[in-house]
């Protein structure tokens, strides 16, 4: 995936200064000044670092998607999603896609398959959320949540997520975008 789509006409902003506004667990918040390519001015830009993440689609042998359940406090309120969570620093995204698996749900399968990588939302975030495929999947111990988690893991037909996200009960933009990766990697 480019991080750069091609242009005739556009040219980079160039930064000409930083300064760092907040660090929490999750994001370090930065006031960037830029310079327009178009009218030279100086605007000052939000910008938010954050590691990398990746969501993954859990199937069961026999086509059962599983799900998880949970508070989010963006929205406060309840969402359903797919598995997901930060790569850590210096960690494999296949890696980190099995490893939250099991501690969001108890589940095992087959080696996780790369279906796609998106970028949630260039505007501000310089992040990627990396999208894999565990087919194959089985109950195969307790979730393992970290102490702020409270998950419930729900079990769905395949066949049912279209209707799922057509009614607004999966509305995770990255969530909906993980099923489109599977759709155009696995049209069956």
């Amino acid at each position: 995936m480019s991080d750069r789509p091609d242009s005739a006409s556009l040219r980079p902003f160039t930064c000409v200064g930083s300064r760092q506004l907040l660090e929490t667990r999750i994001f370090t918040v930065h006031e960037d000044q830029v310079v327009s390519p178009r009218n030279g001015l100086i605007h000052p830009v939000t910008r938010l670092e954050t590691a990398d993440w990746v969501n993954m689609i859990v199937i069961t042998a026999d086509r059962q998607i599983i799900l998880v359940r949970q508070w989010r406090h963006g929205i406060r309120g309840l969402t359903l999603e797919i598995p997901g969570g930060m790569i850590e620093r210096g960690e494999d995204p296949a890696m980190a896609a099995a490893r939250e698996v099991r501690e969001e749900t108890g589940y095992r399968g087959d080696d996780p398959v790369k279906l796609g990588v998106v970028r949630p939302n260039p505007a501000f975030l310089g992040n990627r959320c990396f999208t894999y495929l565990l087919e194959n999947c089985r109950l195969d111990g307790d979730q393992q949540l970290d102490a702020g988690e409270d998950i419930e893991v729900v079990v769905r037909p395949l066949t049912e997520i279209p209707d799922l996200i057509a009614r607004g009960e999966i509305a995770n933009s990255l969530v909906v975008a993980a099923f489109w990766w599977l759709r155009y990697r696995r049209p069956e």
